[in-house]
């Protein structure tokens, strides 16, 4: 999300007046000068909102700011801050009714101050919930109290400490730019070895810290939009009476080559488009105010028809269209074919009644744009879904994926940024944060209208330069990375230096090894989003954490005064220490090469089982993706296939 009018400078209707306002002190050398005001009946959205405000400000400054329902305030009361829609707010000609969707009213006067935005009734944590209201707390938080985020919970909370709090002047109304501000919480890892994961009630307070984490960075959507992998169950309940929907196989055959197989659809056929948008609207509301989005999005599959109506859809291929993609990869040896997935989505989108958006993603063999000229338009909304272009890149590589967005957004399409690359570097220290602020800052520039990232695998303690700049962004999209990651390391206090030429360290250990990162995954078989855990010890040998811990060290000695920053310290030595372990686990368990009795992985898991059980309240990580990795990694005990709370 971008609040442009905060980039700009507080651009204020009193400026345009040339009417001067005053800043208003809500507390003013440790006593409070301000009240907060709702209405009567607040909805969960500005109760919360309220909460997060007072709860910031007291951690600042100490101070308790009194919260009263509008009917309660005597009108000789103090200044007040209104929070939400209410009478007082209705007064100052604030419409929030009249607002779009997600935006809010940040006004200071001489008199009071004004949050209210346009909200919906639901919870304030649930990403459908509209919540303008909170998004203007967060704001004003953001700018006059210079809060940060860095990572869930209390410890990854900054706020700087201050005797008084100032709301500045200033009069804007802001609106997401982001539609959808999206990354995937990954609280749904699970395990066949659920014994390497969380205990239910560490799991408990994860979830619910990064949550809280997810809307502080202001997560979530303007109006709800389903998409996915559209056709999964269609040749189930279809392909009987209309195999004709389905791919043609090179043997002749409809539907997938084999029981239960994976399938893609026959995209050039002009009943198979009617059908999807039959079901779609027999499914819409009558009276649906929202917009509606039409599923489009080809299963999880390269498009594979060869009937001779869908090849001769097809453009052209371009001399570079495997030239990014290793040797091992699917992609290899298949058709060229997004012209005709371009069409087939204009096809539907020309069937369907107006304003309808249709879905679709650039995925696998249509990843590349269409080479035909065919035009699109923005009621085509198009998943930036790239099956390679895995992080550290080369700079010819990455250049090479910044252009595809590019092919894209020139057909006339909207798109949407819908990647799996955060899914990499398992709990290693993998830090990439500048090549992807560069792709981040590319798409802004070339029209992204939203994100969904797949996904937020939460290792704080060893990626968070990364993940604080992919949620940082989501607020500030132009900001320069290094602006972010001066946020991020100044909230260490005096180890600051330190902190950030330890993060130093590590970009420039993950970018020099490109190559052999690439290189391991090829030889182990590994993947980098399932199995990363089978090539954790090859690429992070034991000697590459001596300088690491150094750094750290010194980090910890730099400022011993700072409790907080100290704290902070140690989590990162955690987050090293538990990653180190787990490559020296990788090293003795790994399905490359284990050669492990029974009794060696038992020795081995219990000595990493035991870190995480006395460690997994800091939340250094998310132990439940690590477990989900690790099963696809590891020659395992079935012991472990016992819950967290019952192994021994």
């Amino acid at each position: 999300m971008c609040f442009d009018a905060a980039r700009a400078g507080c651009l204020t209707m009193a400026l345009l007046l040339n009417v001067a306002h005053a800043d208003v002190a809500l507390v003013s050398e440790g006593e409070p000068r301000t009240i907060i005001v709702t209405a009567d009946k607040p909805s969960r959205v500005v109760q919360y909102a309220a909460e997060e405000l007072v709860r910031h400000v007291e951690k600042a400054c100490g101070v308790r700011l009194e919260v009263l329902a509008e009917s309660a305030v005597r009108p000789e009361a103090r200044k007040r801050l209104y929070i939400g829609d209410s009478r007082g707010v209705r007064e100052a000609g604030i419409d929030v009714a009249k607002l779009a969707a997600e935006a809010f009213v940040l006004r200071v006067t001489d008199d009071a101050v004004f949050i209210a935005g346009n909200d919906g009734g639901g919870d304030p944590l649930d990403a459908d919930t509209r919540a303008g209201t909170l998004w203007g707390v967060y704001e004003w938080l953001d700018r006059d109290l210079r809060v940060r985020w860095l990572w869930p919970g209390e410890l990854g909370t900054h706020v700087p400490k201050t005797k008084t709090v100032v709301a500045k002047t200033c009069d804007e109304t802001t609106a997401p730019r982001l539609f959808q501000r999206r990354l995937r919480a990954g609280l749904g890892f699970a395990s066949e070895h659920p014994a390497l994961g969380f205990t239910a009630a560490a799991f408990k307070q994860f979830s619910e810290e990064q949550s809280v984490y997810l809307r502080r960075h202001r997560m979530g959507r303007s109006y709800p939009v389903s998409y996915g992998h559209a056709f999964t169950d269609w040749w189930e309940k279809d392909g009987k009476a209309h195999p004709e929907w389905f791919q043609l196989l090179e043997s002749g055959k409809r539907g997938p080559n084999k029981k239960n197989g994976r399938f893609s659809m026959c995209v050039s056929n002009p009943d198979l488009e009617r059908e999807i948008v039959a079901r779609w609207a027999a499914k819409r509301p009558p009276h649906a105010t929202t917009p509606g989005f039409i599923n489009a999005c080809e299963n999880d599959i390269l498009g594979l028809c060869s009937c001779d109506k869908c090849r001769a859809q097809d453009g052209a291929a371009p001399d570079d269209y495997l030239k990014f993609y290793p040797p091992t990869s699917k992609m290899v040896g298949s058709r060229f074919v997004s012209d005709r997935y371009a069409k087939f989505w204009l096809g539907i989108q020309q069937q369907a009644p107006a304003g309808a958006t249709v879905v679709g993603y650039a995925y696998f063999n249509y990843f590349q744009a269409p080479t035909s000229g065919i035009k699109l338009n923005p009621n085509i909304l198009i998943g930036y879904c790239p099956s390679a272009g895995w992080f550290p890149r080369s700079a010819e590589e990455h250049a090479w994926m910044k252009q595809q967005w590019s092919d894209w957004r020139d057909t006339g399409a909207r798109l949407f940024m819908r990647t799996n690359h955060l899914l990499d570097g398992y709990c290693m220290p993998f830090i990439l944060a500048h090549q992807f602020a560069d792709e981040f800052h590319h798409a802004v520039e070339k029209g992204m209208v939203a994100t969904d990232y797949d996904s937020l695998t939460g290792h704080w303690a060893t990626q968070g330069p990364n993940l604080y700049t992919v949620a940082r962004l989501h607020v500030r999209p132009e900001a320069a990375a290094d602006e972010v990651l001066a946020e991020y390391y100044a909230a260490f206090g005096a180890a600051s230096p330190a902190v950030k030429s330890y993060f130093e360290y590590w970009e420039s250990y993950t970018t020099r090894n490109r190559e052999k990162i690439n290189q391991a995954m090829e030889t182990l078989q590994a993947s980098r989003w399932r199995s990363w855990a089978k090539a954790a010890h090859v690429l992070y040998p034991p000697e590459c954490f001596t300088p690491a811990e150094t750094l750290l060290e010194q980090a910890a000695h730099a400022e011993e005064n700072d409790a907080e920053a100290v704290a902070r310290v140690k989590f990162l030595q955690l987050g090293l220490q538990h990653a180190r372990l787990c490559a020296r686990v990788s090293a003795q368990l790994s399905l490359a090469n284990s050669t492990a009795a029974k009794d060696e992985i038992k020795h081995a898991v219990d000595e990493l089982i035991a870190f995480r059980r006395a460690n997994e309240r800091s939340g250094i990580g998310n132990f439940n993706h690590l477990a989900w990795v690790e099963d696809s990694s590891w020659k395992l005990s079935e012991e472990t296939r016992q819950t967290p709370d019952l192994y021994p």
